[in-house]
């Protein structure tokens, strides 16, 4: 049992290296971001630099969730999370390596959005 244990530790490790969101079972202080009702909740969630950050979908049908930087001049940049499926009943954990206002969008709900601001 200690031997899959310390596996999955290294396997989401090195998943979360590589800026891959992953399924995590149990991570009760990182901030928590619920797809509920075709929106996400809260609509502005405030997070530090390298902090992990959850999404819950409690809906019974897919989103597909999007994470881009927003610009000064109020655009979007770059892509920090890019086209993550979630399931229903699901969760996956992601975080933002740098300072900056992010916005949270699904591709499939037009108007679902919110915001994440990465502070150090």
């Amino acid at each position: 049992m200690k031997f899959r244990t310390n596996c999955t530790a290294i396997v989401t490790a090195c998943a979360l290296f590589a800026g891959i969101p992953v399924a995590v079972a149990h991570d009760d202080e990182a901030p928590t971001i619920t797809e509920e009702d075709i929106e996400y909740s809260p609509e502005e969630q405030v997070v530090h630099v390298g902090q992990l950050v959850r999404v819950i979908n409690k809906d019974p049908f897919e989103h597909k969730s999007r994470v881009t930087e927003q610009t000064d001049e109020g655009g979007l940049g770059l892509i920090a999370l890019k086209d993550h499926v979630d399931k229903p009943g699901t969760s996956y954990i992601f975080k933002l390596d740098k300072p900056g206002t992010y916005e949270i969008r699904c591709l499939l709900h037009d108007g679902m959005t919110a915001t994440i601001k990465a502070v150090k």
